[in-house]
């Protein structure tokens, strides 16, 4: 992935570059017809859908600076569908992402005013090609990049009605939009996390398991997930990965592990007391979340 694409602290990330990347989403769904209903959203802009603001209990999130789309390739090979994809996004105005001189057929960019441009990631789950390769979507025009067990959201998912203004004065749309749910959106972010530590990826989940609902609550989505005997080593990987990066262990404490100090740097905390403050909490919710986990699986096979 192309380095410096996204902020790395909350002060990058503001309400009209989210309402941006909203625009831009429902202006791709178009591009994609009878196919849009296989799309899934996962990444920064799912949280504005999964726990929308709800002031005083829910804040609203800090948002997004791009859009990232799971293809269901499996459910799509069945026709030609793609084939004029590349002509579609064109013609609403997206262009391939240039980098070092040459164009990603997998990330594309859509100017949406003179100060924004919003950048559109196609993912695919790798199955068992290697993660971060590209596959062809539709010829060379346009692919997908192979992400670890993104196909979770073909399964896992939500929806919601979304109304915005298409680019380019294209009038106001109604569109329903298919987005990761609590436990698919957790496991990407914290296999994300694990594997680049980007501070945002580490705010995005937090954010999600606190505002979802209690502890409790939140982990029972989880168990009903695990009982469902679907997607069992991506939820072991995503659980692993949390663990991992906020839990503690042997080589130390959870507030300061990766995932804890990366969710505090996010947020740009300079006084040392509430900075460490904010790991102990990110590590707190995390372990608190893994132990209810367990006890709740642990009393349903007693």
């Amino acid at each position: 992935m192309a380095k410096e694409l996204k902020p790395r602290t909350a002060s990058g990330y503001d309400t009209d570059i989210t309402a941006a990347c909203e625009r831009t989403l429902l202006t791709l769904l178009s591009a994609f017809g009878n196919l849009k209903d296989t799309l899934r959203l996962v990444g920064g802009l799912v949280p504005r859908y999964l726990t929308p603001e709800s002031p005083p209990d829910v804040p609203m999130h800090v948002g997004t600076s791009d859009v990232d789309i799971v293809l269901n390739l499996e459910v799509l090979a069945v026709g030609n569908e793609y084939t004029s994809l590349a002509d579609q996004l064109k013609a609403r105005g997206f262009e391939r992402w240039l980098e070092d001189g040459k164009a990603a057929s997998w990330r594309w960019r859509r100017r949406v005013d003179k100060q924004i441009e919003v950048v559109v990631e196609l993912l695919r789950d790798a199955g068992n090609d290697t993660p971060g390769r590209t596959v062809s979507v539709s010829g060379e025009s346009v692919s997908a990049l192979t992400i670890k067990h993104a196909g979770i959201v073909n399964d896992w998912y939500r929806e919601r009605e979304v109304a915005a203004a298409l680019l380019d004065g294209g009038g106001l749309s109604v569109d329903v939009v298919r987005f990761a749910d609590v436990p698919s959106f957790v496991i990407l972010k914290a296999i994300a996390l694990d594997q680049r530590q980007e501070n945002k990826d580490a705010a995005d989940l937090i954010h999600v398991i606190r505002y979802s609902g209690s502890v409790k609550e939140v982990a029972a989505l989880f168990v009903d997930r695990l009982r469902s005997g679907l997607h069992q080593e991506a939820l072991r990987d995503g659980l692993a990965a949390l663990a991992r990066r906020f839990c503690d262990d042997d080589y130390g404490e959870g507030f300061e592990k990766v995932g804890a100090v990366a969710y505090a740097r996010f947020f740009a905390i300079e006084n040392d007391d509430e900075r460490i403050g904010a790991q102990r909490y990110a590590s707190g919710l995390i372990q608190a979340l893994l132990h209810e986990i367990k006890i709740q699986i642990e009393s349903s096979t007693a």
